[in-house]
């Protein structure tokens, strides 16, 4: 049996007769030069923990049911690909699957329910606007024609251009629906996109105009056609900009809790070029991803876990929702012999990581048990949940920018820039390292506030301004870990000849590294244009070398490589230390003791630390792993943190994940620390290619360690969601609790006195 999603559910839920698999939505993004300022979200965004679809195809009892297991909001279908559902004077094709008098049934039968109304529109797929507005399609090749579609097979017809008439066009029946319909509290769209780019004639008109120059062929390699995909996802922002001036200037409580392209899901992230700037999630009140964990999305890797971090941090950390796809495999799309208890694993990742999970309700019966227990247990942890914020301590930059202007290629992107941050996190949640995912608009003075160390995976696309936040940073006493080409392209994508951050990093770039031991010295024409093979010949199979003496020959890494070579396969770049740069490991070709050049760099910079990884052990840990790689990683962030510690430091196995989360409540403020337990009972015996995680029952982690040095004071600390006290042991700046016992998530919430009010 097909699973309920909402993408087909929503297109056919009024019983319409031609069921259609509509398009796969892109993603958002930052830059620009013209002002941008995040929406404020209403209160109720904010308090809203139980996002449930299907509602609208549910009777009576059923609706009952899902608000009793939490569900207070739910989509309700104004217009779908076909037609409308009510009395529009702009779209003229009422539905006839939609009785008179539906809508209104169901509005008041939600509000008796105390359920919120999500109106549902899909953004750029309407027939009847299709047919009747030609010039309004997109032009998805560089071309004057105007693409047709056999309207009698396809009534849906194709996709339209929000980025000129058709945009205001959509904003005109939101505002109708939003006036018309006041229990309307918020809009999701299925694919608010712009697709990439777009060659119809109101593209092109508005092109020239703003810029003088026609839009150039889609080739990302082209530092023109890189431009324009800055303007078009700033034409994209503005239309978002004016839809929430004009829908909140109606009812200044509606918002747009909407579906997006580009904020975690793995597939989202092959969208290159992108099909939307992520930063046009900080325009939605809550963005709402698809987290697909079958084995086309990376599903039994770190990566789930990633994408719902990146969720929520492309909110600026406010609230954003995830659903769990309750489906096995993703070819066949289905959730054949699927775990009930597989259901609560998911919905709880979500919530370890930032996110409220969202959900398809509406389950086949062997199912719907399951979905309304991990419902419930996920309001269980209501309380912990909403006005949360990272506790800063180290930040990861995702780059929106370098994901698109330097990976370049969506069967490329992974191994050339995504690995990096993928290894990086991996490492952060092994080694229980608190760390919040951040992004490119959050290089600011303002944006890294507060953290002890950025850590910038291969960041290759950093704009002027953003070098002189990252310099600033390290001068005034914050740590810094870097690696391989990190600042040495701008944010357009365009190369520069040395690292932007080379003062930095006490380090220039000297090209790339050859494992056979010949030397590759600076091609004088880099400045200018990226070589074809520039990363194909950064892969190889090295021996890594600690230094003796240095930071990392210490500890477990003493242990697992001593002073031995050790096997690095993985991407490299060579550089030349500069006075006052020490080197802490070593890279050369595999079985050679000549021909080395520096792995790892360290430096002081003002009173910050500085790590700069030549070798990328970030995208190795991700791509071809050893364990030494972790601690590489993470001894460099400790070590570049300073004398700054851990807010929270966790003993716990490497299954774990335990995020900090700062909440704020009406007496003050307390700190939660999430734990989640992501052991696979069935140990990852599939081929791992195609392995996914279909967990049927839980193998319990016993006695973790949390200890808590904050300056605040701890008054008192409890295992929710079961309320236990948990006893305190006070040594030295720290306070440390145990816990007994973790199944799939607890969560160790600590209240807190500030220092200025402790007595």
């Amino acid at each position: 049996m097909t699973p309920p999603t909402r993408r087909g559910f929503l297109a056919t839920s009024a019983v319409a007769p031609l069921v259609v698999d509509l398009p796969v939505a892109p993603p958002p993004r930052a830059g620009g030069t013209l002002p941008f300022a995040p929406v404020r979200i209403p209160e109720w965004v904010e308090d809203t923990i139980g996002a449930g679809y299907t509602l609208s195809a549910m009777n009576t009892a059923a609706r009952t049911e899902a608000a009793r297991h939490g569900v207070t909001l739910s989509e309700v279908n104004f217009v779908d690909p076909f037609f409308a559902y009510y009395d529009s004077k702009l779209l003229r094709r009422r539905s006839p699957h939609v009785p008179p008098g539906k809508l209104a049934a169901d509005l008041a039968e939600y509000r008796q329910l105390g359920v919120r109304v999500l109106g549902v529109y899909p953004p750029t797929l309407q027939g009847e606007v299709y047919e009747l507005h030609p010039d309004w399609r997109r032009v998805a090749t560089d071309t004057t024609d105007i693409p047709t579609i056999d309207l009698k097979r396809y009534p849906h017809g194709g996709m339209l251009c929000p980025l000129g008439p058709y945009g205001d066009f959509f904003l005109d029946v939101l505002a109708e629906i939003v006036t018309r319909f006041p229990d309307v509290a918020a809009f999701s769209f299925d694919g608010l996109h712009h697709g990439g780019f777009c060659y119809c004639r109101h593209c092109r008109d508005s092109y020239r105009s703003d810029t003088g120059a026609p839009i150039p062929k889609a080739d990302l390699n082209d530092p023109a056609f890189r431009r324009y995909q800055r303007w078009a996802d700033r034409r994209l922002e503005l239309l978002v900009e004016r839809m929430q001036r004009r829908l909140k200037g109606i009812n200044p409580d509606v918002g747009l809790v909407t579906w997006t392209t580009n904020a975690g899901r793995f597939g989202h992230f092959l969208s290159v070029p992108r099909n939307m700037p992520a930063r046009l999630n900080l325009l939605f009140d809550a963005p709402d991803q698809e987290l697909w964990l079958d084995e086309t999305n990376r599903g039994n890797s770190i990566v789930p876990a990633f994408g719902v971090a990146y969720a929520w941090a492309v909110t600026g950390h406010r609230v954003a929702f995830s659903e769990p796809y309750l489906m096995s495999h993703g070819n066949p799309y289905g959730h054949d012999s699927f775990p009930a208890h597989e259901v609560e694993r998911r919905m709880l990742l979500c919530v370890a990581h930032g996110c409220r999970p969202s959900i398809a309700v509406a389950q086949p019966a062997r199912l719907q048990q399951g979905v309304y227990k991990a419902m419930d247990e996920v309001q269980r942890r209501k309380a912990w949940l909403a006005r949360t914020r990272p506790e800063k301590w180290a930040a990861l930059l995702m780059s929106d920018d370098t994901k698109t202007f330097y990976g370049r290629s969506a069967g490329r992107v992974e191994e050339r820039y995504l690995a990096n941050v993928f290894g990086t996190f991996r490492a952060c949640v092994e080694e229980h390292l608190p760390t919040a995912v951040v992004n490119d608009w959050d290089l600011t003075p303002e944006g890294l506030a507060g953290y002890a160390v950025l850590v910038l995976s291969n960041a290759a696309c950093l704009s002027d301004r953003q070098v002189a936040a990252v310099r600033a940073f390290v001068e005034a006493g914050g740590g810094l870990v870097a690696s391989l080409d990190t600042s040495l392209f701008d944010e357009n994508g365009d190369a520069r000849p040395n690292f932007a951050l080379a003062d930095v990093f006490g380090a220039d770039y000297r090209g790339i590294p050859d494992p056979t031991g010949g030397k590759e010295e600076l091609d004088e024409n880099f400045a200018r244009a990226l070589p074809p093979d520039y990363w194909e010949k950064r892969r190889g199979v090295f021996d890594a070398r600690l230094t003796p003496g240095s930071f990392l020959h210490a500890g477990r890494l003493a242990e697992y490589v001593g002073l031995d070579a050790v096997t690095f396969k993985g991407p490299a770049v060579r550089v030349r230390p500069r006075d006052g740069t020490a080197v802490a490991a070593t890279l050369g070709p595999k079985g050679r003791a000549d021909g080395t050049s520096p792995a790892v760099l360290t430096r002081m910079l003002g009173r910050g630390r500085v790590a700069y990884l030549a070798a990328g052990f970030d995208a190795a840990y991700y791509l071809y792993p050893y364990p030494y790689q972790r601690l590489v990683l993470a001894n460099a962030i400790r070590w570049a943190a300073g004398a700054v510690p851990q807010p929270v430091a966790v003993q716990a196995p490497m299954c774990v994940h335990a995020t900090a989360m700062r909440q704020r409540t009406a007496g003050g403020e307390r700190l939660v620390v999430h734990l989640f337990n992501d052991l696979n009972p069935a140990g990852g015996h599939a081929h791992p290619a195609d392995d996914v995680p279909l967990r049927e029952d839980v193998v319990p982690v016993h006695d973790i360690r949390v200890t808590f040095r904050v300056k605040d004071t701890v008054r008192g600390v409890r295992l929710e969601p079961d309320a236990a006290d948990l006893p305190r042991v006070v040594a030295g700046d720290g306070v440390t609790v145990v816990v007994p016992r973790l199944d799939v998530h607890a969560m160790v919430v600590a209240e807190l006195t500030p220092p200025a009010a402790a007595p």
